[in-house]
């Protein structure tokens, strides 16, 4: 079992042995550190130091965001241009629901390793944002992928336009929520 050590001004814990003047984190005096016992098990801890879920959930954010700003740009370029543009919105959309279906199953993973079920307070307000968030994505690639989007019609935009506001908005939500749980874990 390894022996860590935390830094008293910001909280950043580390084996001990690896900082040499200055905390890593927010650059204090290595004197701020102090022990510190992990109440969590050793394979729990590796797990979660892989960060899959956090860094899975970076994908859909992504995706969602550049393809509100695709659909936006849509509107005030030429025709010949837009087209290339509708080439990459289409990839996107038809990637986004596979990438919001990992990051619900690892977020379902990480939620189990973390606090031993998935029916929290905070989980559950993820669980059905999540939904949401897939629902949109599937609504999203339904839109980009009907024949009617292919001759570029104006309602049809503005439809790409709300779904992707949505996308955005649940993306976001879900981020916070993540936010204040990074760090918390059930001992043991």
């Amino acid at each position: 079992m390894a022996n860590f050590i935390r830094c008293k001004a910001c909280g950043y814990v580390t084996g001990e042995g690896n900082i040499k003047d200055v905390c890593p984190a927010c650059g204090v005096p290595a004197k701020m550190f102090e022990p510190f016992t992990d109440p969590v098990s050793e394979k729990r801890r590796m797990i979660l130091g892989l960060h899959i879920h956090p860094i899975m959930v970076h994908f859909p954010q992504a995706f969602s965001i550049t393809l509100l700003f695709l659909v936006f740009v849509s509107y005030f370029i030429p025709v010949k241009v837009a087209s290339t543009l509708f080439d990459a919105i289409l990839v996107i959309s038809f990637l986004l629901p596979y990438f919001v279906i990992l990051s619900i199953i690892t977020g379902l993973l990480d939620g189990k390793i973390r606090f031993r079920k998935v029916t929290t307070p905070l989980l559950k307000k993820k669980i059905i944002l999540g939904m949401l968030f897939l629902i949109t994505s599937i609504a999203i690639s339904f839109v980009a992928f009907s024949n009617q989007l292919l001759v570029m019609a104006l309602p049809i935009y503005e439809i790409l336009t709300m779904l992707t506001i949505v996308a955005v908005a649940c993306s976001a939500g879900l981020g916070l929520i993540g936010g204040h749980l990074m760090e918390a874990k059930f001992p043991g």
